[in-house]
């Protein structure tokens, strides 16, 4: 006879599997661009606060620059980092996960800098070192793409590097 203990004990390990199984395979079928871009077009004004231009146009300009610049970043590292970011975006754009993990009910699309700003900062200071890394991977690619266009560097009050 089937004690409850060992019958609830099979219940939760069968309902972890098929929770992974379905994560997996909804991860699988995803638009790793499509979630990338999503996530990046919301998180790069928040980061780049103060650095972008305040005209619609020019910031517009400015945060597609600065979307090709990350893009370049992420192609040149190694397919391992790009999985693992691949799985970070995708769960950022999923509903169920970006309400676990950001608190946001709507899409990355319609969230606010300011509430993508609180997102991160969150993020920054959360307890759960995962979240820190998603913070400090984001924050990472933007400022250092951002920072490595030479037209930024005024900005900042730096002059390049020494000329030899």
């Amino acid at each position: 006879m089937v004690q409850r203990r060992t019958f609830l004990k099979a219940g939760v390990a069968g309902a972890a599997l098929l929770l992974a199984g379905g994560t997996v395979s909804w991860l699988a079928g995803r638009d790793a661009v499509a979630d990338r871009r999503e996530v990046l077009a919301a998180v790069i004004p928040a980061v780049l606060e103060g650095s972008l231009p305040q005209a619609a146009s020019q910031r517009e300009a400015a945060v597609g620059q600065a979307l090709a610049g990350v893009e370049t970043a992420i192609a040149a590292l190694s397919p391992a980092a790009q999985q693992e970011l691949a799985q970070l975006f995708a769960l950022m754009t999923i509903p169920p996960t970006r309400l676990a993990l950001a608190g946001l009910a709507h899409s990355w699309r319609d969230a606010t800098v300011a509430e993508v700003s609180s997102v991160l900062q969150g993020w920054r200071t959360h307890r759960l070192e995962l979240l820190q890394s998603a913070y400090h991977a984001l924050h990472d690619l933007v400022v250092g793409s951002w920072y490595a266009d030479p037209a930024q560097w005024a900005g900042i009050g730096y002059d390049g590097p020494p000329r030899i």
